[in-house]
């Protein structure tokens, strides 16, 4: 079977075959970035000046940390008790794949609390870690 996408192990920096692990994020992790954001929200608006409104450029420099996407081979997998939002790597192979999980990750609440973004634009560049195409792709920006 061709994939267009590698899933790439956190751990061992080998691919993930099929079966053979998944890409994941801890919902833990999830739940603390959501309150970190929350809270920084809170102060940056209170520090605000009366009908100003948006975030200045130092407090954007605090915004709280991500959960971040992980991917592992199940023998790698360094919290494999963790409550784990998980995605079989085989189900990530290709573009479509990709888009597919997109569209449904979008109707989580939680997804901006995460590093789902980031995920994307590395896959995007080809940068090797995590989800990674096999061929570059050719981007028309």
């Amino acid at each position: 079977m061709t994939h267009e996408l590698l899933a790439i192990c956190d751990t061992c920096k080998k691919p993930v075959a099929d079966g053979e692990g998944s890409l994941w994020v801890d919902m833990t992790e999830v739940d603390q970035a959501t309150v970190n954001r929350r809270a920084w929200e809170q102060l940056a608006t209170e520090q605000l000046a009366p009908g100003i409104h948006g975030y200045s450029a130092e407090s954007l420099m605090t915004y709280p940390k991500s959960a971040r996407w992980q991917v592992h081979h199940v023998a790698c997998d360094p919290a494999p008790d963790a409550n784990a939002y998980a995605i079989d790597v085989h189900r990530c192979r290709s573009w479509a794949d990709l888009v597919l999980w997109t569209a449904h990750l979008m109707g989580k609440a939680w997804l901006s609390d995460t590093d789902w973004e980031d995920l994307l634009e590395a896959a995007s560049q080809s940068a090797g870690s995590r989800i990674t195409p096999v061929v570059p792709p050719t981007l028309n920006h």
